[in-house]
């Protein structure tokens, strides 16, 4: 057997029942094509033909289940010379499937019923938090930008984003007289989480070298204070690199080392700022600085899971023909995906049935994958019902028999 099929094989029964039966593939109950399989070695092809249930037409119209599940979990079509947005990613516009009608997890099914072998049980939803602006009032120039946006909002007749603002920079002397800034959230999100027996991620920034950072003095001065703060909740620290470290490695174990010496610990989990990384490139430099757990592979303007499965798996290093020693955590849902005009421009009562569709998916199958939720969005005069909206999520993932977690705990099994 080669090793993507060996591969394929392993992480779709990581995703069911631990048992001692073995698998035979290929199989009557479990056929396998050589043609589909030829498909990864012969160069270039035309895209498979997407058929019902996930599997792909490879050109032989034989099925194989297996090679149809590598073909979606390796990213094949993301390779080098793929299509790409303004920011380097692969968007879900430009994919086969449909990553709210997951196709792995489809085949997944398939595989259930020809082996015999259980779904794994309870599922999980892993909540992480990106925080990209740990706080919104730093300087005078940031009073100046919402004044802006306020004037932006007023000629576009956008009044529940006028309103918004105004109430927010109301409230702007309390951050004078109390030190009160609607980012600095932490507390609240920790309170959300521990009252439905959670916790979560944060994914802290340590390099800006790019305009779509932010203002790095500022983020500079309280990081520290950020680390203390939610260590002391016992949440979880990881690694937010920025946005140039995927066409820059070396930036990236610069951040990972700032990072840790104030954590003063390993940091284990990461998530790459804009989700801008390319998967046949940037696992090789993070399994190499030894992070264990990635979690950037989501759609910015898609809900839904990327690869098609709504599990954990350890993705494939096509150079080298093996799996990874990293874990990826799918990512399903991100708040700015819902909420953002330039995306699906939802409100937040829509946003809400969006997301809990995506996530009954995987409580069908008893998955694990994360939710994104910024921390600027738990501040009333700008949270505009999102922050509402991730308390009603976590009430679904409780009520639906789902356990909340941090990316560090899937890593303990």
């Amino acid at each position: 057997m080669n090793a993507k099929a060996r591969w394929a094989l392993d992480t779709l029964r990581s995703a069911c029942a631990a048992s001692t039966a073995a698998v035979e593939y290929p199989s009557q109950a479990l056929p396998a094509s050589e043609a589909a399989w030829a498909y990864f070695e012969d160069g270039a092809h035309a895209p498979p033909v997407l058929l019902e249930g996930g599997l792909l037409d490879f050109g032989d119209g034989v099925e194989d289940v297996v090679a149809s599940a590598f073909w979606h979990l390796s990213r094949w079509e993301e390779r080098a010379g793929s299509r790409r947005d303004r920011h380097g990613r692969f968007r879900a516009e430009y994919a086969l499937a449909d990553p709210e009608q997951p196709a792995v997890d489809a085949l997944l099914t398939r595989f259930r019923e020809a082996t015999g072998l259980a779904p794994a049980g309870r599922f999980r939803v892993v909540l992480t938090h990106d925080i990209d602006t740990p706080r919104r009032w730093t300087s005078r120039r940031s009073v100046m930008a919402a004044g802006a946006r306020m004037k932006v909002a007023a000629r576009g007749r956008h009044r529940t984003d006028l309103a918004a603002e105004a109430r927010g920079l109301a409230l702007l002397p309390l951050s004078k007289v109390r030190g009160y800034d609607p980012n600095w959230a932490f507390a609240r999100i920790h309170e959300l989480e521990a009252e439905r027996g959670g916790r979560s991620t944060h994914f802290l920034m340590a390099g800006h070298h790019h305009p779509l950072d932010g203002d790095g003095r500022a983020y500079a001065e309280v990081r520290a204070r950020v680390v203390d703060t939610v260590a002391a909740q016992g949440d979880e620290i990881g690694l937010h690199p920025s946005y140039t470290t995927s066409d820059q490695p070396a930036r990236l174990a610069a951040e990972r080392d700032l990072l840790q010496g104030l954590v003063g610990a390993p940091v284990r989990s990461v998530r790459f700022h804009f989700l801008r990384h390319d998967p046949h490139r940037d696992f090789a430099e993070l399994e190499r600085l030894g992070f264990a757990l990635d979690s950037s592979h989501g759609y910015a303007d898609r809900p839904g899971m990327r690869a098609g499965f709504s599990f954990p798996y350890r993705p494939y290093d096509l150079e080298h023909d093996r799996p990874f020693d990293l874990l990826e955590v799918p990512l399903a849902v991100m708040d700015a995906t819902l909420s953002d005009d330039r995306y699906l421009g939802l409100d937040a009562d829509a946003g809400y049935l969006r997301a809990v569709a995506v996530l009954e998916r995987v409580a069908e199958v008893g998955g694990t994958v994360a939710i994104l939720w910024h921390n600027d969005r738990f501040a009333g005069p700008y949270a505009r019902g999102w922050d509402r909206c991730y308390e009603r999520i976590l009430d679904w993932v409780v009520a639906r028999g789902g356990a909340l977690c941090a990316c560090e705990d899937v890593l303990a099994g």
